[in-house]
């Protein structure tokens, strides 16, 4: 169009100069309408909103969830068209709506087109079925429009507003082949044991004591060691541990079906074990989306525990940061003797086995929940249980 301008003052200089008063006004009027068109063009997109709202921020795979967009103009300027092209993330399938395909696999394009009066709000609502775990931002939509002509166009961004939180697919445990009731067999374990996370008092310091129980404000206070003194219960304190590697070297690359499924085995034992009314804390040698640190959760059993956990493991990447050994020799400080460490993962080898053994003889409970494709090797001490990956 740069071009155009130019030559329509240049004819209508020579219907002036020929007194050509037809042409003249004829360029006139096309002059007139390039000026309106152009004014149009530059505040056709101004003031104008575009919102998403989903019926709910959290789901599970399967579930349903109504995504509503809804586009204002609050000027009087009107918008004879306006097309957008929002991004759904992959992994939410649109079921009623014009979807095309992005040029990406993270994402797909919504496409909808529409006209808007002097301050008009329309409403689109659309189906979304959540297919798999993971956390899912949508957006963000590119806009265009421009004057009624067509003449000019004009293009903004409305950025990224909902995301959505589709937790771990919970299974039951007869489907992983576990037994229903007490499949860790926590119950079996012990009858009464110390609660480290409920302190009832203190006393005088034993060399049978831990360091770790020592209370040191109260030997400062006394002047000679004092240990804490905890509840009895028959509560367990579990430590779930997710080993995220599939392969036991990592330039074999990842099984990204094996992570998906060692994740979901982690989600409904976690589960089970909080609805029995153990404490429990999750541990991976992963990292959440967006998050630099390993997943380090120390066991509770408060009502928000469960929650947090489900959370935590939905914005899990499939990604490894330390090898699962290093993972179990971190956490070993941070857990009392007697807590049961639960193992999670699909490599079985020496170095995993010596590290559970080790665990054994420092005198935890070890249970080892092997998702390999065959059973994994008898460890010394450890309560081993195969729950292999079914097509």
């Amino acid at each position: 169009m740069p071009v155009v301008i130019p030559a329509l003052l240049a004819i209508f200089v020579l219907a002036l100069l020929f007194r050509q008063a037809a042409l003249t006004l004829f360029t006139v009027m096309l002059l007139i309408s390039m000026g309106a068109a152009r004014l149009w063009q530059r505040w056709s997109l101004r003031r104008v909103t575009y919102r998403r709202e989903l019926s709910q921020t959290r789901a599970f795979p399967g579930d349903d969830v109504t995504l509503t967009i809804t586009l204002t103009n609050r000027k009087l300027l009107p918008l004879a068209q306006i097309q957008i092209f929002d991004a759904i993330p992959s992994g939410v399938q649109v079921l009623d709506g014009p979807v095309m395909f992005s040029g990406s696999r993270q994402s797909n394009l919504l496409r909808r087109s529409t006209g808007l009066r002097w301050y008009e709000r329309v409403i689109w609502r659309y189906r979304l079925r959540c297919e798999r775990r993971g956390t899912f931002r949508f957006g963000p939509a590119q806009a265009q429009s421009g004057d009624p002509f067509g003449i000019y166009r004009s293009e903004t961004t409305f950025a990224a507003d909902a995301t959505l939180l589709v937790y771990p697919r919970l299974r039951s445990l007869a489907d992983l082949g576990l037994p229903a009731r007490d499949p860790l067999g926590l119950v079996r374990a012990s009858a009464l044991l110390r609660d480290p996370l409920r302190v009832v008092g203190v006393r005088e310091y034993a060399p049978s004591d831990p360091l770790k129980d020592i209370h040191w404000a109260a030997t400062a206070r006394t002047g000679t060691l004092q240990t804490r003194v905890y509840e009895p219960t028959t509560a367990h304190v579990v430590a779930l541990v997710l080993d995220l590697d599939t392969f036991e070297f990592y330039f074999q690359g990842i099984d990204p079906d094996l992570v998906e499924h060692m994740i979901g085995v982690t989600a409904t034992l976690a589960h089970s074990s909080i609805t029995d009314g153990h404490a429990v804390g999750l541990y991976a040698n992963g990292a959440p989306v967006e998050a630099e640190h390993l997943v380090r959760l120390p066991p509770g059993r408060s009502p928000n525990q469960l929650a947090q956990i489900m959370e935590t493991l939905a914005r899990l990447t499939a990604y490894s940061v330390v090898p699962g050994t290093r993972l179990l020799r971190l956490i070993t400080p941070e857990l009392h003797p007697g807590a049961t460490i639960v193992l999670i993962g699909a490599v079985a080898s020496d170095s995993i086995r010596a590290a559970l053994l080790r665990l054994h003889e420092l005198g935890f409970r070890v249970v080892w929940v092997f998702c390999g494709a065959t059973a994994a090797p008898a460890v010394p001490g450890v309560n081993t249980y195969w729950v292999p990956m079914r097509q």
